[in-house]
């Protein structure tokens, strides 16, 4: 404290010094800060009740409104507070507060009394020269000042302004004054608590609604990415969750009848029978939706599975049918199968006409327009966005 406040009066001096200099004319208002200058106030707030007998949590409340009050006090009459100290090592806890004036065009010099409303009202007795004592404009100021100190605090805390005796109260009037300041406090006491009640309910509603929003753009993410990955197509998809050049060069190659229909019977029956059971098994699984733990990983598992698959296709493949033969195989059999009106040049092509692949796709489109339609409702400002065209898949 005593170096914020030399510091301060350092300041305000070399201020006061250079204005003096520009105004010549305001020399004895613009003086320099004197030694013997008040520069700070002090006020000791103290509980009624003592430490060992004290409820902890009513003491906790009024000491939140003390400090409330002392600077809000200190404030409103052109002060700072820089200190707030709490003693406890006596016999009732008490609270010390400390200010120092705000350097303002009314107080360049800083002086303590011009923010002590009892200092201003007796020298206001003294300007005015009015009759009496000033000492009794202080004691009215300061009268006042506890008025102030009683409303905004005391009377929340069932503390009487007054004892009994200085008002000469019978037992009866005290009595009722007692009931009423503790009908008041319990009455500030719920208030108080409605209003954390409230202030708890309104943080756990933005929580929960963080929350929310948080998992709907995160599912909103996630449909826009399984979304581009099924109008991307199966090339585009393979590419990004496993682009293995080998299967990736078998699926897009062009099917080529070339001249397998013509050949014997003998060649014709050793490629039925090392291709028919395998196309069956892969054409069976082409006809189911890819499942597992939500779109990506179903794709995932069914990117796998058709991996599996083609490297069965090419594995038992007899040696003397090229591979644009088998895809055009392939091919055929699928047309045939899935009921296409026609024939796919390509496995790719193959793929992307199954059912198992356009339920994946169908369920893409559907999860990202139930995604942005459960966003707008969450946030009313995003508005619905056009629905995309799926022309083509």
């Amino acid at each position: 404290m005593v170096e914020v406040i030399e510091q301060r009066i350092a300041e305000q001096n070399k201020l006061l010094r250079r204005l003096r200099k520009e105004q010549p004319d305001r020399k004895g208002d613009l003086r320099t800060i004197r030694s013997d200058t008040h520069v700070m106030l002090g006020s000791v707030f103290s509980f009624p009740d003592p430490v060992e007998d004290m409820d902890q949590a009513e003491y906790l409340r009024w000491r939140r409104d003390v400090i409330a009050f002392a600077k809000a006090d200190a404030a409103w009459n052109g002060a700072e507070v820089l200190s707030i100290v709490e003693h406890r090592d006596e016999a009732h806890p008490h609270v010390h507060v400390l200010a120092v004036p705000i350097c303002a065009d009314d107080n360049m010099r800083m002086d303590a009394k011009r923010c002590h409303e009892g200092h201003r009202e007796q020298d206001r007795h003294k300007d005015h020269g009015w009759s009496g004592s000033p000492s009794r404009s202080y004691k009215q100021a300061m009268r006042g000042w506890q008025d102030r100190y009683h409303a905004a605090v005391g009377a929340k805390h069932g503390q009487a302004r007054t004892g009994p005796r200085r008002r000469r109260l019978d037992r009866a009037a005290w009595k009722a004054e007692q009931e009423r300041l503790k009908a008041q406090k319990a009455a500030e006491i719920a208030t108080e608590r409605a209003a954390e009640a409230r202030r708890l309910a309104d943080e756990e509603e933005r929580r929960l609604s963080a929350v929310t929003w948080d998992t709907v753009a995160r599912r909103l993410r996630e449909a826009e990415a399984v979304h581009a990955i099924a109008t991307g197509g199966l090339i585009a998809a393979i590419r990004q969750v496993d682009p293995d050049p080998v299967l990736l060069e078998r699926l897009e190659t062009p099917g080529q009848m070339g001249s397998w229909t013509n050949h014997d019977a003998d060649r014709n029956r050793e490629m039925s029978l090392a291709l028919a059971p395998v196309l069956s098994d892969g054409l069976e699984a082409l006809r189911q939706p890819p499942t597992g733990p939500g779109l990506l990983g179903g794709l995932s598992g069914f990117l796998r599975g058709l991996a599996g698959w083609v490297n069965r296709l090419a594995d038992t493949s007899p040696r003397w049918l090229k591979w644009p033969e088998t895809v055009a195989y392939v091919a055929h059999g699928a047309r045939q199968a899935f009921g296409t009106t026609y024939t796919a040049s390509t496995l790719a092509g193959v793929i992307e006409a199954s059912p198992a692949w356009q339920s994946f796709t169908g369920d893409a489109r559907a999860r990202l327009d139930q995604a942005r339609t459960v966003q707008a409702l969450t946030n009313p400002r995003v508005s619905l966005p056009d629905a995309p065209s799926h022309r083509g898949i």
